[in-house]
């Protein structure tokens, strides 16, 4: 939300919903009801974290926003957030400013990343690394490489 600048400069400054950090990682454009998983994935117990949930977003009607003080996320765990939130966009933040800014990557597969849905998979029963290929981008669907059954990506639970 923008307010006028009363400086007579007519410039318009702009209200922040969560406070700012000086280095580290912001997630934001989270689906609403997605955040809490999001922040539960991204953080440890010695990490600052601030949460927005359910704010106004231009793309969508509510979204949700971590930020997570010094630390930036390794390609895991981005694997792991392109599940859960696979339009969501990553900040990469250092001094104040905002260093570099892409949406979360999709990996063409992954690997050890979430449990295979299927209950009758191999991968339920024995030790093995699940697997899954992309099949689409936009809605996420994913293949398992051994029972090769189809699932969305919101239908899957990370390990």
């Amino acid at each position: 939300m923008a307010t006028p600048d009363n400086t007579g400069t007519g410039s318009v400054s702009r209200i922040r919903q969560v406070e700012a950090i000086s280095n580290g990682t912001v997630v934001d454009h989270i689906p609403a009801s997605a955040t809490l998983k999001v922040a539960q994935l991204l953080t440890g117990s010695d990490d600052q974290v601030f949460v927005g949930m359910n704010l106004r977003s231009a793309r969508s009607q509510r979204k949700g926003v971590v930020k997570i003080a010094n630390r930036e996320l390794d390609t895991r765990t981005l694997s792991c957030l392109a599940l859960i939130a696979p339009k969501a966009t990553v900040s990469i933040i250092r001094d104040y400013a905002v260093f570099q800014k892409y949406i979360v990557p999709t990996p063409e597969r992954f690997e050890g990343i979430a449990k295979c849905a299927n209950p009758n998979c191999v991968t339920t029963h024995e030790r093995w690394t699940t697997r899954f290929t992309v099949v689409t981008q936009d809605p996420l669907l994913v293949r398992c490489h051994y029972c090769e059954r189809t699932f969305a990506a919101a239908d899957l639970a990370l390990l």
